[in-house]
């Protein structure tokens, strides 16, 4: 669905009309609204707009990487880039929840108005009045999911609130965080009737498997809180009881059942080259896969991927902004069942590495989503060495020329040394949703859609449902993804294996650190070390490359046992006497 704003929709309708600047400009009142369906369509096109599922913000969309900063799969280019801020800085009382903060209350307030008022239209059918208030129900629970994974309890609101209204409606208290993941529960229930089998997900526009899907990841979550967390504090606003978990492990297993048993969704598998198959996913739109999208047009509404993603050396002229964490890559395994974390005592300047070995061997989403030295890309090569060592008549010498060009043994022209962008941070980069037939990646010309919900997840989701509730049905969720990667099939499912097949499958889509929160495992992961890069250096007489460790970020990450749950800024508490605190600020 193409996204487009009312305002836009109102000066189409009122172009044909006298041009006389005399005469006040047309008014059109919320009654009016929700008695025409282009102007109801255009009213609820801007809620879709106002959602951003997928972060972007910023200048130029550095927002884009904010998920992946704070999870550490990657970091953004250079350090005053918000993302990066985003988990060096502290978190208190009075710094707020800063870049991670999301408080919807204005968006709950437009879609309870049209929740309100669209049931009241005499002119538009019954049937089309319950289907757009389930739609926007939808959008109202799905910002309490993001609001209840930041802060926990936080309070619910259904109606259309004004001055008038009692004092306790206008200042809420929260709710518990157990009342609010049952809240949105409910609300998809009881929408769940308003939609027919008609996909439309992958289009942009919620339907059915968008509304199972939001059950299943946010019952997942909750489940996870009460298994993994340390049961209700004050009050229960943070916090969910261990005596709950299988209820709410249930609900997400049941509603990933659903979608499983619907026969509507499978996993792409259709190119034989596993790494071209997983690109493939996320470059062919519209797949069988894709279970929701933000639908993006770089003619209409785009953004900068290509722009920021693209290595140096290439047509971007803002560019190599993603560099991955070596910490992160070295969760992917080799194809030969090999664990991907080589022991880093061999990181040493003596050692000699295959590159097609050291990366090419490794897991082909890894392949498909990280640009590593050599790999091919629009006609030539991405390089990552600072230097390469050669023998200039039989004395080894080392240049770091980016402008000198060498030949190798099978006579290849070779750079001596790489961009320094490419260099700098990690010495790799993030390539995954990267479209190389993109010729014009400048700003707001990347068109790639934004998958909030894939298949893929699906099995994952009830795989670890599955692992909990005992239903036998986790194995063969688990081996399926595996399968369709090409990787070797796994002989029991554990909670370990599970969540690393999480983590690689889904890397890079914003999942991993709402993850390790849910799972109470950020703290030890994202606190207290420097996570690191790589530092190349080719030697053209063996075609091979030492390969060292660096430190691919400026400071040590912080994460205590509070940041599981944000704080409110002083301001919001200042604005509603009635709001708590989280426990630790």
């Amino acid at each position: 669905m193409k996204k487009f704003l009312l305002f836009i929709i109102l000066l189409a309708l009122f172009a044909g009309c006298e041009n006389d600047l005399e005469k006040e400009p047309p008014f059109i009142s919320e009654s009016q609204i929700f008695e025409q369906e282009p102007l109801t369509e255009a009213y609820i096109s801007d809620l879709y707009t106002r959602m951003n599922f997928q972060e972007l913000g910023g200048l130029a969309h550095l927002g884009m990487g904010l998920f992946s900063a704070v999870g550490a799969e990657h970091v953004n280019f250079a350090n005053w880039q918000y993302p990066n801020g985003a988990y060096r800085r502290q978190y208190t009382a009075i710094t707020g929840p800063g870049n991670l903060d999301r408080w919807a209350y204005v968006n709950i307030r437009e879609m309870n108005v049209l929740i309100e008022q669209l049931p009241n239209s005499s002119s538009l059918s019954q049937e089309y009045i319950n289907s757009r208030v389930a739609e926007v129900r939808f959008l109202r629970a799905y910002e309490y999911f993001e609001m209840v994974r930041r802060f926990g309890g936080v309070p619910i609101i259904t109606k259309v609130l004004s001055q008038d209204d009692p004092e306790e409606e206008i200042f809420p208290d929260r709710n518990t965080e157990k009342e609010v993941y049952d809240f949105i529960y409910s609300e998809l229930n009881e929408i769940l009737p308003a939609f027919s089998d008609a996909k439309t997900g992958a289009a942009g526009r919620v339907d059915r498997y968008t509304v199972l899907m939001l059950q299943s990841r946010a019952m997942l979550y909750a489940a996870s809180i009460a298994n993994f967390g340390n049961g209700p504090e004050i009050e229960g606003l943070v916090g969910i009881s261990s005596g709950d978990a299988m209820t709410y492990y249930q609900r997400s297993y049941d509603a990933s059942k659903a979608i499983v048993d619907s026969g509507q969704f499978s996993l792409v598998n259709d190119i034989s080259d596993k790494v071209e198959n997983y690109k493939s996913i996320f470059l062919n739109e519209g797949n069988d896969e894709v279970i929701f999208a933000e639908v993006f047009d770089p003619e209409i509404r785009g953004h900068s991927f290509e722009l920021l993603a693209t290595p140096q050396g290439f047509k971007s002229t803002w560019n190599a902004n993603f560099p991955v964490l070596y910490d992160f890559v070295e969760l992917f395994d080799f194809t030969d069942g090999r664990t991907g974390m080589i022991p880093r005592n061999q990181l040493t300047a003596d050692n000699r590495w295959d590159i097609s070995d050291f990366f090419g061997n490794r897991d082909p989403r890894f392949r498909a989503s990280v640009f590593y030295p050599e790999v091919p890309l629009q006609g030539s090569k991405v390089y990552f060495h600072t230097s390469t060592i050669y023998d200039d008549n039989g004395t080894m010498v080392e240049s770091s020329n980016t402008n000198e060009l060498l030949t190798r043994p099978d006579g290849e022209q070779w750079p001596a040394a790489a961009p320094p962008r490419n260099v700098r941070n990690t010495a790799l980069l993030l390539s995954k949703r990267f479209d190389e037939s993109n010729q014009n990646p400048e700003l707001g010309r990347s068109g790639q859609d934004f998958y909030l919900f894939r298949y893929a997840e699906t099995l994952l989701n009830m795989a670890e449902a599955s692992l909990y509730l005992g239903t036998g049905e986790a194995l063969d969720a688990l081996n399926e993804i595996r399968e369709r990667a090409g990787m070797p099939l796994r002989t029991e499912a554990t909670e370990e294996n599970i969540r690393h097949e999480r983590q690689i499958e889904l890397c890079f889509e914003e999942h991993r650190f709402w993850d390790l929160i849910r799972w109470r495992a950020a703290d030890g992961i994202l606190n207290g070390e420097i996570k690191k890069g790589l530092v190349f250096k080719y030697y053209l007489d063996t075609n091979q490359y030492s390969i060292t460790l660096k430190n691919g970020e400026q400071q040590e990450r912080q994460f205590g046992p509070e940041r599981y749950y944000l704080p409110f800024p002083q301001g919001r508490l200042a604005d509603n006497p009635n709001l708590i605190q989280n426990p630790g600020y």
